[in-house]
C-alpha cells in the first residue's frame, strides 16, 4: 500500500470523527472524501508527469472543499449562542432538514436543543436561525 493511500485514509477518518463530535453530522465531508478517493484512484492508475504540481493542486482543491463543507456553527457554538437567549439549554440530537436548493456544500441538518421549560429549539448551522418546536 502506498503511503498517500495511508495519508488519505487518515485525513478521511479525521474527517468523519470530527464532524460527528464537532458538528453533530451537520457537516458536509461526503464532497471532500469524495474528492479524496477520486484523486487517489487517479494518482494510483495514471502516473502524472509533474507530481509535485499535482500533488499540490490536489491538496489545495480537497483543502478548499473541505473549508467550503464545514457549517457556521458547531454544536458548542451554537449551544453558546442559544444560552444567552434562553437560560439552561441541552443538545437533544441532530434533525435532518430539507431545502429548496440543491447545494452540496449546505448542510441538511439541524441541531435540536431542549431547555429546562421544556421547550424544544431547532438551530440550522448554517445560518444560525432558530425556530421554536
Amino acid at each position: 500500500m502506498k503511503w498517500w493511500w495511508m495519508v488519505g485514509g487518515v485525513v478521511m477518518v479525521s474527517l468523519l470523527i470530527i464532524n460527528e463530535q464537532w458538528y453533530g453530522n451537520a457537516a458536509t465531508f461526503g464532497v471532500p472524501i469524495g474528492w479524496m478517493i477520486t484523486i487517489l484512484i487517479l494518482a494510483q492508475f495514471r502516473k502524472p508527469t509533474s507530481t509535485l504540481w499535482a500533488a499540490s493542486v490536489g491538496v489545495m482543491s480537497v483543502g478548499a472543499a473541505i473549508l467550503l463543507s464545514i457549517p457556521s456553527y458547531s454544536l458548542a457554538e451554537a449551544e453558546e449562542v442559544l444560552s444567552k437567549t434562553y437560560n439552561d439549554v441541552a443538545y437533544m440530537e441532530s434533525v435532518p432538514t430539507t431545502g429548496a436548493e440543491w447545494n452540496p456544500f449546505t448542510p441538511r441538518v439541524g441541531y435540536r436543543f431542549d431547555t429546562r421549560r421544556g421547550e424544544s429549539i431547532l438551530f440550522i448551522p448554517d445560518s444560525g436561525k432558530t425556530f421554536e418546536l
